[in-house]
C-alpha cells in the first residue's frame, strides 16, 4: 500500500511520509495540517542533527509536590485527625495547641500513649539489668538428657526400619504366592473349559 492511500494517521510505517509532505490521506480530499510537526520546521532540525531521532521537546512537567510531614513539624499541625503526625503527638502527650494551650488526647490516644510510654521504659530497663552467668552443670545435665532422648529415638527408628524391611518381605513372599495360585487357578478353569464341565 502507497502511503497516498493509508487513511490511518497513526500508522507507524507511513507517519514519516506524511509528516513530510504535510499531508494525511483522509477518505475525503480534505488535506489535514501535521499534528507533530505543528509550528515546527522538522526538515531543518533533521538536517541539522542527522541520524537522531526528532521528537518535539517534553512539555515541563511541575514541581514535585512537598509531603505535609515535610512542611509543618507536629507542634504547628492543628488538626488532631492528621496521621502524618498522630504519633509524635500521642508521645509528647497533647495536640498542638491552638490558642496557647495544650489539647488533650483522644481516649483511644491517651490508651497508645500509656502503652508506648510502658513499651519504653521497659527496653529501657532491659539494658540496664545485671548479666547472671549460666550454671555450667544444669545446662551439661540438659544436654545430657537431651542426647539420651535422642539415642533412644534413634533407637525406635532402626526398630521401626527393620520392621518395615520384615513386612515388605513378607508382603513380596505372598504376592508371588497369589500370582502362582491364580496362575494355577487358571489353568484348572482352563482345562475344565476344554473338558466341558
Amino acid at each position: 500500500m502507497n502511503w497516498r492511500d493509508c487513511t490511518d494517521d497513526g500508522y507507524q510505517i507511513h507517519l514519516g511520509e506524511n509528516q513530510g509532505s504535510g499531508w494525511y490521506p483522509q477518505f475525503t480530499r480534505r488535506s489535514r495540517k501535521p499534528s507533530v510537526a505543528h509550528n515546527h520546521d522538522w526538515r531543518q532540525e533533521m538536517e541539522a542533527n542527522p541520524g537522531e531521532d526528532w521528537a518535539p521537546q517534553q512539555p515541563r512537567r511541575r514541581r514535585a509536590r512537598r509531603a505535609h510531614n515535610e512542611i509543618t513539624s507536629w507542634e504547628h499541625s492543628f488538626n488532631d485527625n492528621c496521621n502524618e503526625h498522630r504519633w509524635e503527638k500521642v508521645d509528647a502527650g497533647y495536640y498542638s495547641p491552638q490558642v496557647g494551650e495544650k489539647g488533650t488526647l483522644s481516649k483511644n490516644d491517651r490508651r497508645e500513649h500509656k502503652k508506648r510510654r510502658a513499651m519504653r521504659r521497659r527496653l529501657e530497663g532491659e539494658g540496664s539489668e545485671k548479666r547472671v552467668a549460666p550454671d555450667r552443670e544444669a545446662l551439661e545435665k540438659t544436654i545430657s538428657d537431651l542426647r539420651s532422648q535422642l539415642d533412644c529415638a534413634a533407637q525406635t527408628i532402626v526398630a521401626k526400619d527393620n520392621d518395615l524391611e520384615r513386612l515388605d518381605k513378607e508382603k513380596e513372599k505372598l504376592q508371588q504366592a497369589y500370582n502362582r495360585t491364580k496362575q494355577r487357578m487358571r489353568q484348572i478353569g482352563g482345562m475344565l473349559w476344554k473338558e466341558g464341565v
